[in-house]
C-alpha cells in the first residue's frame, strides 16, 4: 500500500507557473507545471471570465493554497517574480497592483532596450 504523498514532498520537487493574461475586457490564469531541465509542458489548468488581476490571484489561493505555499507569476508573457500563496490571500488587490506595476516597469525596459537597439543600427559606423 503506498502511503500519501505530503504538501512538503509535493513542494520540493514542483513549484507551479502561473501566467495571467487580459482576454478582452476579462483576465484568464492557466498553470503550468515545469520540470526539470527547462521542459515546460502545456497547461495543466486554466481558468478564464475573470474581471480582473485580484480576482483571479483570490482564485488561485483557492485552487492552489493546499498544494503549495509559493508560485511563480508571468503577467501578460512577462515574468513578474515569486509570490507567496498567503500574499494573494490576504491582499489580492495590493499584489495585483504591485505584479502589474512590475509588468509595466518591464514593458517599459524592454521597448527603450529596443529603441537604442533601433538607433545603433541606423547609426553610420566610421
Amino acid at each position: 500500500m503506498q502511503g500519501k504523498q505530503g504538501n512538503g514532498d509535493v513542494q520540493r520537487g514542483l513549484q507551479p507557473v502561473v501566467e495571467l493574461r487580459s482576454e478582452g475586457a476579462s483576465y484568464l490564469y492557466s498553470v503550468r507545471a515545469p520540470r526539470s531541465k527547462g521542459v515546460i509542458p502545456p497547461s495543466s489548468y486554466s481558468h478564464t471570465g475573470f474581471a480582473s488581476v485580484a480576482d483571479c490571484l483570490r482564485d488561485i489561493a483557492r485552487a492552489l493554497g493546499g498544494n503549495f505555499s509559493r508560485i511563480y507569476v508571468r503577467l501578460e508573457g512577462h515574468c513578474v517574480g515569486e509570490r507567496d500563496i498567503a500574499e494573494l490571500r490576504k491582499a489580492p488587490d495590493i499584489v495585483a497592483a504591485e505584479l502589474q506595476a512590475l509588468c509595466r516597469a518591464v514593458i517599459a525596459e524592454q521597448q527603450k532596450q529596443q529603441q537604442q537597439d533601433q538607433s545603433e543600427a541606423t547609426t553610420p559606423r566610421c
